[in-house]
């Protein structure tokens, strides 16, 4: 129908004014695109996270790179923002920790009123991270500190904050606050990374306190979630630690088996990284 309506109007040169506004939207012009440079860094956003998706790093590294000059030759800051939390994360995974930190940096020390905080919030969170991981646990308590400013207990990264939180506790030996903490992100029901992690965490406080029974509980609760996930890396953390607690229990024949189990995933999970590096050098 309308097909036929358009063709009349072309044929007897109808005034548009004798039609039906929903008639005019379809005999117009098509919708118009987004300018061709904001579309391409869309574009670079989206194949640097299906690199990342794909686990290829190199790749997700050099598209998010050009994602943030992009966005920054646009003057899209809150979107040049985003790519360089996401760049960060990369740089991490790649063992690049100083250009983590010095993307993370330039985030938080841009005006507030230019950034909006949950990408604040994410920045500090992902600076904590890293400074966990590298054993500087008063300057990740610092980068938490911003995170739970800038969040305000009502973010999406509520559960990962806590869990950071009880992670440095249990860093500084203060077990029973980090039992607590993971607790506390256990029963609000978090997503199944954050909540694995909280178990994990659990686990490790539990066995550090002599409950060993309770640790192996929640290591098997952390193992299930990591497998649903596939993470490979957060998966031989928990066959290792499980190892660890069946030991403690005198119960050596499985404490080795499950030794084993976490030889083979982290020995798998490097030769295949080994093999996507040699694949994405040219």
């Amino acid at each position: 129908m309308i097909s036929r309506l358009c063709s009349l109007q072309r044929k007897v040169n109808l005034p548009l004014l004798f039609l039906p506004v929903f008639f005019l939207a379809a005999c117009g012009s098509p919708p118009l695109r987004q300018p061709r440079a904001m579309e391409q860094a869309n574009k670079a956003d989206q194949a640097a996270h299906r690199a990342l998706h794909d686990g290829d790093l190199m790749r997700a590294r050099e598209l998010f790179r050009q994602a943030i000059l992009m966005q920054q030759s646009l003057d899209n800051l809150p979107a040049s923002a985003e790519a360089a939390i996401n760049l960060s994360y990369v740089s991490h995974k790649l063992g690049d920790d100083g250009a983590a930190l010095l993307l993370l940096d330039n985030i938080l020390r841009q005006d507030n009123a230019l950034i909006p905080s949950e990408l604040r919030t994410s920045a500090a969170f992902r600076k904590g991270i890293i400074l966990a991981d590298n054993g500087k646990v008063a300057e990740a308590e610092l980068a938490l500190q911003l995170a739970d400013q800038s969040c305000n207990n009502q973010c999406v990264y509520t559960a990962g904050i806590n869990n950071l939180r009880a992670r440095l506790a249990l860093d500084k030996g203060d077990f029973g606050t980090a039992l607590s903490t993971a607790k506390t992100v256990i029963n609000a029901g978090a997503e199944k990374q954050e909540m694995a992690n909280s178990q994990r965490i659990a686990a490790a406080a539990e066995s550090a306190l002599n409950h060993h029974e309770a640790a192996l509980l929640y290591y098997n609760a952390a193992l299930e979630l990591d497998k649903e996930l596939a993470l490979s890396a957060r998966i031989y953390e928990d066959l290792t630690g499980i190892a660890k607690v069946l030991a403690k229990l005198g119960r050596k024949p499985e404490a080795e088996e499950f030794a084993r189990r976490a030889d083979a995933v982290i020995l798998a999970s490097r030769e295949l990284t080994i093999k996507s590096e040699k694949k994405a050098t040219p």
